[in-house]
């Protein structure tokens, strides 16, 4: 490494930062190298070899990782150690870069070199008083290997650098955004005076000069909360640099390698890194910590009061299958629970026991909560609609028909041949005969129990053949046993029109 920068430094004339990016080294490793004679680099390395370091407890870890991930920033690497040894000391971030660059080094890891992008300089403004709004999106994997996009909001205090994030599996939407500022302020603590966005179409129609067009929602939202509203002009995102360089952060520290189970558990895991990394670590501009500079800007934030009813800021989606996602995992509710896209109920946990209410508080059902994530847990009573009571439909039926011997026979059959659709064929017979009326019901019921057809299809299909003057069951009638389903044996009991034989004896003696 020493002849190596040397040669590249005497013989090529390189510059300190090409060599650096020549040798995928830091510029000061460099610089400080260049500063040694020969002998006092070996004793540098003879002396370096020999320390004990601080992280060496975790080295594996680190080893483990890098080889599997390689392009892994040392502040994403802090945030791992921190994620995954509740036993990790504080130590400085630079702490951290100087142990992932030796480790880099010892096993021939080689780092992704950093951005260059650069933003201009923002002055600061007084706490409570500004605030700056973005969106990002990134790819992320499900366990399976399969890729899913997410779509994320940010919103950060431009004075304390306070980050709140809140991700969707969806692009937002003007309702999305709205809720979002909901949250976001209530993570807050109050509502700052200004606002600065891009001129994104969830927020704007049009810039029309200064004079903005915006969408129907943001307005009256905008009006509602009373803050003021600033949008960047068209292609000038370093007027909100602050925020772009927060969907970045999201986007190379937490999410980077992060693996997808659902939104909830995503908006759970980010909330916990804000605490630990995103909000509790001292900022590269700064040098403050978020979190402590937040505690000092709060009081200087206008007051908020939750705008929008609980059921549709903190509720959880009904799905259309009448399910619900919590926590990794999905929960069945009662038939006809969703009515459309706003259902909403609460969901609270006691104990072990999941309890879902609706928005008025009362309770709809309750599951037991399992171990782990992906189960489905379904409660059999939820398939079907149980307005009414199998043994009350019944009762309705034999009712209808007058309790006779036909309607207990045929019941009994449709009990053993359809043991799992009893509730729908008994549904269906009683709504067709209440259509056709008690008369025409009854003597196609005489013809299905006589002739063995114990479906509500072919009762239907025999009613239907009354109504229509294709059939005349009759006692008299010989039997004939069916060829199938219930329109062949209409046709077999068809009888044709019968002449009189004396028309053709009298037509043949005109003949004659």
């Amino acid at each position: 490494m020493y002849h190596e920068i040397r040669r590249l430094r005497d013989a090529e004339h390189f510059s300190i930062q090409r060599i650096a990016d020549q040798l995928k080294i830091n510029f000061r490793t460099v610089k400080k190298i260049l500063g040694m004679t020969e002998e006092d680099y070996d004793r540098f390395i003879e002396k370096k070899w020999a320390k004990a370091h601080y992280l060496d407890p975790y080295r594996d870890f680190i080893v483990r990782y890098l080889q599997q991930y390689p392009d892994t920033p040392a502040a994403v690497m802090h945030d791992k150690l921190k994620e995954q040894f509740t036993t990790l000391p504080k130590v400085d971030p630079k702490t951290v870069y100087s142990y992932v660059m030796m480790v880099r080094r010892d096993h021939n890891i080689v780092r992704v070199s950093a951005s260059e992008r650069q933003y201009s300089a923002v002055p600061d403004l007084p706490p409570g008083h500004l605030a700056q709004v973005d969106f990002g999106e990134k790819k992320l994997r499900r366990s399976n290997g399969e890729w899913v996009k997410v779509h994320f909001f940010v919103m950060l205090l431009c004075y304390s650098r306070q980050k709140f994030v809140l991700f969707l599996d969806r692009p937002f939407t003007s309702d999305d955004a709205v809720i979002a500022h909901e949250k976001a302020f209530e993570f807050f603590g109050g509502i700052p005076l200004e606002i600065v966005y891009d001129q994104d179409s969830v927020f704007l129609h049009r810039e029309n000069g200064g004079d903005y067009i915006m969408t129907d929602v943001f307005q009256r939202y905008e009006a509602s909360r009373g803050f003021k509203v600033t949008f960047c002009r068209a292609g000038d995102p370093e007027s909100k640099g602050k925020v772009e360089n927060s969907v970045k952060y999201v986007k190379h520290n937490f999410l980077f390698n992060r693996t997808f189970i659902n939104t909830e558990i995503l908006n759970d895991q980010v909330l916990a890194w804000l605490e630990r990394t995103g909000n509790g670590m001292v900022h590269n501009t700064t040098r403050k910590v978020p979190q402590e500079q937040w505690l000092l800007e709060r009081p200087f934030l206008r007051r908020w009061m939750p705008l929008l009813t609980a059921a549709r800021v903190n509720g959880h989606k009904v799905i259309k299958t009448n399910t619900i996602k919590y926590r990794g995992n999905s929960y069945s509710l009662p038939f006809g629970t969703y009515r459309n896209d706003e259902t909403r109920v609460f969901v609270t946990e006691e104990g072990n026991q999941l309890v879902i209410k609706d928005t008025g508080g009362s309770i709809i059902t309750t599951h037991l909560i399992p171990e782990g994530v992906g189960n489905n847990i379904v409660n059999t009573n939820h398939r079907r609609d149980t307005s009414i009571k199998l043994d009350a439909l019944r009762g309705r039926v034999r009712e209808f028909f007058g309790h006779t011997v036909e309607i207990d026979t045929f019941i009994d059959k449709i009990n053993t041949l359809y043991p799992r659709y009893v509730r729908d064929q008994l549904t269906a017979v009683l709504t067709a005969a209440e259509r056709s009326g008690q008369q025409q019901a009854e003597v196609a019921l005489e013809f299905c129990v006589r002739n063995s057809l114990f479906s509500a299809s072919d009762f239907k299909s025999i009613l239907q053949g009354q109504l229509s003057g294709r059939t005349q069951p009759t006692a008299l009638r010989p039997v004939i046993k069916p060829l199938g389903d219930a329109k062949t044996q209409l046709i077999v009991n068809i009888e044709p029109e019968r002449s009189d034989i004396r028309e053709y004896e009298v037509i043949f003696n005109q003949s004659l």
